[in-house]
């Protein structure tokens, strides 16, 4: 379930939300409080939480279930631990970090716009593929 809501509060940051701050006169200003106050959010804590949940699931699915079952799960956490997770952590976060510390610099800011954008497409991608892995897995359960 946090693959499909990740996949839609990446989508909305890639489709609209980040045009909208690009246009805001204090729109690097929201986007760093959007950055702050997310590290105390539900959302954050599903976002931790997917990939070694989604991964004990593979490993230590229920007896009955089969290894095609185990496999899509498995490749749902792989993609989304790599795509989503790891691209987050290597890509994201730090332009995060450096737009705060530029204190929304218009130069800094431009840049953001452009990278952390297309790195945020990325991610969207990763969470809508682990999203339909996950639904697979449970669609051969049923």
């Amino acid at each position: 379930m946090m693959t499909g809501l990740g996949a839609g509060v990446f989508l909305a940051f890639s489709d609209f939300i980040m045009r909208g701050l690009q246009r805001a006169e204090a729109g690097a200003g929201a986007m760093i409080a959007i950055n702050q106050v997310i590290f105390r959010s539900i959302f954050l804590t599903g976002f931790m939480l997917t990939t070694p949940v989604a991964a004990g699931l593979a490993i230590w699915a229920p007896d009955g279930v089969s290894d095609e079952v185990r496999a899509l799960i498995g490749a749902g956490a792989v993609i989304y631990g790599v795509l989503v997770f790891g691209l987050t952590a290597v890509r994201n976060v730090p332009l995060n970090k450096q737009l705060e510390a530029s204190g929304g610099e218009a130069s800094v800011w431009g840049r953001y716009l452009r990278v952390w954008t297309v790195w945020n497409h990325v991610r969207s991608v990763g969470a809508i593929m682990a999203f339909g892995l996950f639904v697979l897995a449970f669609a051969r359960l049923i």
